[in-house]
C-alpha cells in the first residue's frame, strides 16, 4: 500500500510539472502571438501587403570585404551586431506595388511601368525612387532595411564569401545579362535558388534601396551595434547588383558591394524589398 501511495504522489507531481512547462511554452515567444496584420509561422510571417518575410536571427556578422577583393568603401571589415529582424523573401513586385498605388493614390507611377519586358505582375518593380520605396514600406507597416541588415540578410549565414551562395558565380545562381540574343531584362522574383536564410534575388535582377545615407568612409566609425548610417547625406545606399551586369561584372554582384545614388533618382534597374523589426 505504501508503494501505491508514493506512486500516485509522484504521478500527480509529474502531471503538474508538464502543465507548467506547457504554459511556459505558450508565453515564452511573443512573436508567436497573432496580430491583425500578421499571419505567423515558424521563422516566417506574411505581412499586410501579402509579402512573405523571413526571420533573420540576432547576432554578429563580419561586414565588408577584404583589401584584395573589396572596394575602398567596403573596408575595414568589421564586426556588427544586429537585433533580430524580418526581411522580405522576395523583392517587391509590380503586382504588390499596384495595390499600393490603388490603395493610396500615390501620384508617382514607376518609370518604365508600361514596358512589357519589365511589368509582369511577378517581376520586381523598378523605376522607383528611394522616396517611392520608403512610402510603400510605410504603407505596408514596414520600413526599408538598413545597409547592415541588408548585408547580413544577403550573406545567408555564410562567413567571408563573395556572394550569397559562395565564392563562384554561375548563371545557375543569379540572373544577369548573358550577352547572347535579346536580353530578358528582369526575371520573375524567386527564379533562382534562395540563400541560407531563404531569401531570393539578393544579387542580380534589381538593385535594392536601403534606408541609410551613403558615406564612403562610414565603416571607419560605424557603431558596433545596429548601425543606421550617417545622420544626413546627399546619396542613399543601394545594394545587390542588377540584371544589366554580365559575367564580366562579377565584382559588382558581391554581397559587400555598396554605392549611393540621389534618392530622387529612378532607373530601369532600381527596386527594393522591405524589412521589419522582429519585436513589432
Amino acid at each position: 500500500m505504501l508503494y501505491y501511495k508514493y506512486f500516485f504522489v509522484i504521478l500527480a507531481f509529474t502531471v503538474l510539472a508538464v502543465m507548467l512547462v506547457g504554459c511556459g511554452k505558450d508565453s515564452q515567444n511573443p512573436l508567436e502571438s497573432q496580430d491583425s496584420n500578421l499571419q505567423v509561422r515558424t521563422n516566417e510571417i506574411f505581412s499586410s501587403d501579402g509579402a512573405s518575410m523571413a526571420l533573420i536571427p540576432a547576432g554578429e556578422f563580419q561586414m565588408g570585404d577584404s583589401f584584395n577583393e573589396g572596394d575602398s568603401d567596403e573596408r575595414p571589415v568589421h564586426t556588427v551586431y544586429l537585433d533580430a529582424f524580418y526581411m522580405d523573401v522576395y523583392e517587391v513586385t509590380n503586382a504588390q506595388y499596384k495595390k499600393f498605388m490603388d490603395a493610396t493614390g500615390h501620384k508617382t507611377t514607376p518609370e518604365y511601368w508600361n514596358y512589357p519586358v519589365l511589368n509582369g505582375p511577378d517581376h520586381p518593380v523598378v523605376g522607383v525612387s528611394w522616396y517611392d520605396a520608403k512610402a510603400y514600406a510605410e504603407w505596408a507597416g514596414k520600413r526599408l532595411p538598413t545597409e547592415a541588415e541588408w548585408e547580413k540578410a544577403a550573406r545567408g549565414g555564410l562567413v567571408g564569401k563573395r556572394y550569397s551562395w559562395g565564392d563562384t558565380l554561375t548563371y545557375d545562381d543569379v540572373y544577369v545579362y548573358s550577352g547572347l540574343g535579346k536580353p530578358q531584362l528582369t526575371f520573375p522574383v524567386g527564379s533562382f535558388a534562395p540563400n541560407g536564410y531563404g531569401l531570393y534575388d539578393m544579387a542580380g535582377n534589381a538593385y535594392e534601396w536601403c534606408t541609410d545615407w551613403y558615406d564612403s568612409d562610414y565603416y571607419l566609425r560605424s557603431p558596433e551595434s545596429n548601425p543606421t548610417g550617417p545622420e544626413t547625406g546627399i546619396w542613399t545606399v543601394l545594394r545587390g547588383g542588377e540584371w544589366q551586369y554580365s559575367s564580366s561584372d562579377q565584382h559588382r554582384l558581391r554581397v559587400a558591394m555598396r554605392f549611393g545614388l540621389a534618392p530622387i533618382l529612378t532607373d530601369i534597374t532600381l527596386g527594393f524589398r522591405c524589412a521589419m523589426d522582429a519585436t513589432k
